[in-house]
């Protein structure tokens, strides 16, 4: 319902222009529920559902029946002197609440497409919220990449004044160099994944040419940990088990139906006659009742039980399912926070401590360039370890939510 109740804000908001060459996750959304193609296609199914509904609601139509009997014979009935004339009214009534059951049929279809929208508008914020998230990931990856080719490019050229006055070989330029060419490939295909990053997300809203490149936003800015027993208790709002009931309750309402289309429907007709000989007329009256119809309908019920057992051991497995998958979603939310924290109160401080130690060493000539190349590696590769954890605990966290549709959003401000 928080879901819900968030898009309906996004929607009735006013547009605000985007800032130049960046988005923010509000924005994302709000175009997202705009504009998605996916979404635009149910208010198609709403009004053919409303159409079958109208339908439902009709009673049996009355019909206009008129005979002619004893028309061109032979002798005292040639011609039309001795002709009956017949105009009656004829209709069904139906005795096993056929027309309720029609209705009710239909109102689960309705309520069915209702949850599935539901499970829609879910999935779009759910994967607005991860191709942002993976958007503030590239760009931390190619800040991180501008940085290692600022780092080589700043060593081969200290390297390069050591060779020229004599004091250090030139086979380590070379590698420097080489180190250099590695970083700029590097660089580029960071710069290349910011830009798919950022043609992913617009795809949510049928964009191909994004007019930002950049995400404002703290990928490392996470949610607190929540109890496990916290996110169980909110299951129940899955919206994939909420389809799942949706399709319980149709199946059920379609067993109705075809019970109730096996139950007896009289037929009946009421008219005059006119006989053109004595030209006297008559009140005609007539019953139909079809025969074995309870039997002609089995065949039907029967379907329409064990459709309706099918949903049902569906749901139930459904729900096991969930639960395992929430537990181990869960595990993983609170391992990518531990490494979060571990890589930035322990790990990251003394890489950190380290290399600036080793540059010092090496500026004053008691650190070859290998030592300071490989402290300043640990230190890159450390902080790319905590981008991908970082990205981990946001993506598992909005896994949890779209698991019990218990928030609308991952926080991610700027």
């Amino acid at each position: 319902m928080r879901t819900l109740l968030f898009a309906l804000v996004l929607l009735a908001s006013a547009t605000c222009a985007l800032a130049q060459d960046e988005i923010s996750l509000q924005q994302a959304l709000r175009l997202g529920l705009q504009q998605n193609p996916q979404l635009a296609g149910y208010s198609f199914r709403r009004d053919a559902l409303a159409g079958e509904a109208q339908s439902a609601r009709l009673r049996p139509e009355t019909a206009v029946q008129f005979e002619a009997e004893n028309l061109a014979g032979s002798g005292a009935k040639s011609g039309v002197k001795a002709a009956e004339f017949t105009l009656s009214f004829g209709s069904v009534v139906e005795l096993g609440g056929q027309r309720d059951a029609r209705m009710g049929a239909v109102t689960a279809r309705q309520q069915q497409l209702a949850s599935e929208q539901r499970m829609a508008v879910l999935d779009v914020v759910a994967g607005v919220n991860y191709r942002f998230i993976a958007l503030l990931a590239a760009q931390e990856q190619s800040r991180l990449a501008q940085e290692a080719w600022q780092l080589a490019q700043s060593l081969a050229e200290s390297l390069d004044k050591r060779v020229q006055a004599g004091s250090t070989p030139k086979a380590e330029l070379m590698r420097a160099r080489a180190a250099v060419a590695r970083t700029e490939i590097a660089l580029d295909k960071a710069r290349q994944q910011l830009r798919e990053q950022a043609l992913s997300l617009s795809a949510y809203w049928a964009e191909p040419n994004p007019a930002f490149s950049r995400a404002s936003g703290d990928l490392f800015r996470l949610p607190a940990l929540e109890s496990l027993a916290g996110w169980q208790a909110r299951l129940a709002q899955n919206p994939d088990l909420a389809l799942l009931a949706d399709a319980t309750r149709l199946r059920a309402a379609e067993l109705r139906k075809a019970e109730a289309e096996g139950k007896l429907a009289l037929g009946w007709s009421a008219g005059v006659r006119q006989s053109q000989d004595t030209s006297d007329t008559a009140l005609v009256v007539g019953v139909n009742i079809p025969l074995a119809s309870g039997r002609r309908a089995a065949g039907a019920i029967q379907v329409a039980r064990a459709e309706q057992d099918a949903a049902e051991l569906a749901e139930t497995s459904a729900r096991t399912r969930l639960q395992t998958r929430l537990q181990q979603t869960y595990a993983a939310h609170q391992q990518a926070l531990a490494e979060v924290e571990n890589l930035r109160e322990r790990i990251l401080p003394l890489l950190q401590e380290s290399s600036r130690d080793t540059t010092a060493a090496f500026n004053q000539g008691r650190y070859s360039s290998l030592e300071l190349a490989m402290a300043q590696r640990e230190l890159l590769e450390a902080r790319a370890e905590l981008i991908s954890a970082a990205l981990r605990a946001h993506e598992t966290r909005i896994e949890l939510e779209r698991l019990t549709a218990s928030a609308a959003y991952t926080e991610v401000t700027p």
